[in-house]
């Protein structure tokens, strides 16, 4: 499956809670800001600058913070699933992270450095209602590139919001998975489980270093500055990227 190791650090079992601040063992580029150091939220979500015990999930773009949200709904750790987060800084988790950014984004010869990895695994809607729901952020970087991939899981079924993808201050870059605050978020159908944008169920990747972003088809990146340029053409399809030159929008659909 899309998933990466899920072991580590286990966060606390507090409602709405966060881990402690994490120290990153490498600086990680987001957007042309470098941040040191993470907090993994409960809730679905990672941030920089102090931790975010939000429950209800906003639609992006906010404009208010730098966050990456695989899934930013009402978790509770209380009862069922446990919240993991790791780094690695060498081993098969960087081969398979220098592998997956290669294939994803060709041209780059990229070299992974460091894996950061947050795993919500079988972690119950709140309130801590039995359901078990598994999904993964993994922060990956090395030279002057960074990555976020967005791998899920089974995903129980639920009534409440669901908002994935990720944003930034003054919303400059933001990305919004197809499916989020619909029903197609969650339950066996969910849409980031079933969905992807390179072409592997469960997984979304993303590159996240000086606001170049790239999506790849037929073995070609396509780069594009802004993601919210993108924004109109995430619902047309999803094995759909987009291209944008100029103010000139090309969607070319992924075989």
């Amino acid at each position: 499956g899309p998933l990466y190791p899920t072991s580590g650090t286990v966060s606390s079992a507090i409602d709405d809670g966060s881990s402690p601040q994490i120290t990153l063992l490498r600086p990680f580029f987001y957007f042309g800001r470098t941040y040191n150091s993470i907090y993994v939220n409960h809730n679905g979500h990672l941030t920089f600058t102090g931790p975010l015990s939000e429950f209800t999930s906003q639609r992006f773009p906010q404009r208010i913070r730098d966050i990456i949200a695989p899934f930013w709904t009402d978790l509770d750790n209380r009862g069922n699933g446990q919240i993991y987060y790791n780094q690695y800084t060498s081993g098969t988790v960087l081969q398979q992270a220098t592998q997956d950014i290669n294939q994803y984004f060709p041209g780059l010869n990229f070299n992974a450095n460091w894996v950061f990895v947050a795993t919500w695994y079988e972690v119950a809607y709140y309130p801590t209602s039995g359901t078990r729901t598994t999904v993964q952020a993994v922060l990956i970087s090395g030279g002057q590139y960074s990555f976020v991939l967005m791998n899920y899981g089974i995903i129980a079924s639920t009534t409440l919001s669901i908002q994935a993808g990720y944003d930034t201050i003054g919303s400059t870059h933001y990305y919004v998975l197809p499916g989020s605050f619909t029903s197609a978020a969650s339950g066996s159908n969910s849409n980031f489980r079933l969905g992807s944008n390179v072409n592997e169920p469960g997984r979304w990747a993303f590159r996240t270093d000086h606001g170049s972003t790239g999506c790849t088809f037929n073995g070609k990146t396509a780069g594009y500055r802004r993601q919210l340029l993108l924004q109109p053409l995430c619902y047309i399809s999803l094995q759909s990227c987009a291209t944008v030159i100029g103010k000139a929008r090309i969607l070319t659909t992924m075989h």
